[in-house]
């Protein structure tokens, strides 16, 4: 089916500092073992061919790099070219099993925060959640897919793929170059040499990682950032979010210019119960400010809470994603046209 990722209560700095620690070198046997069960699974696994392209949207490391705001985005270029999309994902702490289309009434415990957030922001799009995927793009077929795009699909590997997109971040890169635990790598940076493309987000540049990209690989920087709505503007905001890398959504507020006067930040898909919210509820009080969270975290906010918070868009460069969909749109007519001459 697929190699999922660890999962992580918080990023450990020593993964980003430049210099591997005494720690990390600890660590790097686990490392090596971890690497090659990655590489066993995918060694015995046996790709189904679909009738409709695959594209996967995926990352090389642990912690949040942009893939579902980039997945958004291109579903809707891919749309407007005419493809119908269907978008499956496995659904990080949904409680099904089977394959589900996700629709009206589901919410976040249901099917996953990624999930509601990709359901909500494309409406004209087919979204199944499930953890057997080839299942799920068999139904989205059935119901009309011409299109799949795989959100986290890099080491999924029962489903031959198309079009493969690697995602890293601009400012942590390959962070110290080793494989989890001593690292942030899923697998050994050399199997970056699967992608067809490699997209790097976020607008940092103090960060450069030790390790050079493959030369042989197309490579397109995609800028982000987060509005200044104008109701927030000199505002004081408490910012909080569960996350992958919380640095980054504070890091975009500064930059938008966000009156920021504190911010938490918790685990990543970090479930908030009654208690968290209202501590943070009583911090903004005494504060005098308004909460802000990502859209993601949003998404796992009880209703009634869900109207006390502001929930702070990621905008992408519209120039990039139509270059990413135009390599996407020129892959899937070599992979075509090879698979027609085979």
């Amino acid at each position: 089916m697929g190699c999922p990722p660890p999962v992580l209560l918080a990023t450990p700095r020593f993964w980003y500092v430049r210099r591997p620690t005494p720690l990390a070198r600890l660590l790097q046997p686990l490392g090596w073992l971890y690497g090659l069960g990655v590489r066993w699974h995918r060694g015995i696994s046996r790709p189904v061919r679909l009738p409709v392209p695959v594209v996967s949207v995926g990352n090389i490391t642990l912690g949040g790099t942009g893939k579902t705001p980039l997945v958004i985005a291109l579903a809707r270029e891919l749309q407007g070219q005419g493809w119908c999309v269907a978008v499956l994902l496995r659904g990080y702490g949904s409680s099904r099993q089977a394959p589900c289309r996700v629709g009206v009434g589901h919410s976040a415990s249901d099917v996953g925060d990624e999930a509601l957030e990709l359901y909500q922001q494309l409406p004209e799009a087919q979204v199944w959640v499930g953890l057997d995927r080839l299942a799920s793009a068999q139904d989205a077929i059935a119901a009309g897919a011409t299109l799949l795009l795989l959100d986290d699909g890099l080491q999924h590997w029962r489903l031959a793929r198309d079009c493969d997109i690697s995602v890293l971040d601009r400012v942590h890169g390959l962070g110290n170059g080793l494989v989890f635990p001593a690292g942030p790598l899923r697998e050994p940076v050399s199997e970056l040499g699967r992608a067809d493309l490699l997209v790097l987000t976020g607008g940092g540049t103090d960060f450069e990682a030790p390790l050079r990209w493959p030369v042989a690989k197309p490579l397109i920087r995609l800028a982000s950032w987060i509005e200044s709505p104008p109701g927030l503007a000199d505002q004081p905001l408490l910012a909080f979010c569960g996350i992958g890398l919380p640095a980054k959504f504070f890091a975009a507020l500064d930059h938008a210019g966000l009156l920021v006067v504190e911010r938490l930040g918790f685990p990543d898909h970090h479930p908030y119960a009654q208690a968290d919210l209202e501590r943070l509820q009583h911090r903004a009080d005494v504060l005098h400010a308004t909460l802000v969270t990502t859209v993601k975290d949003w998404q796992r906010l009880p209703w009634g809470w869900q109207q006390r918070v502001v929930a702070l868009p990621l905008e992408l460069d519209s120039a990039a994603v139509a270059a990413i969909a135009a390599v996407v749109v020129l892959q899937l007519g070599i992979e075509m046209e090879a698979s027609a001459d085979g």
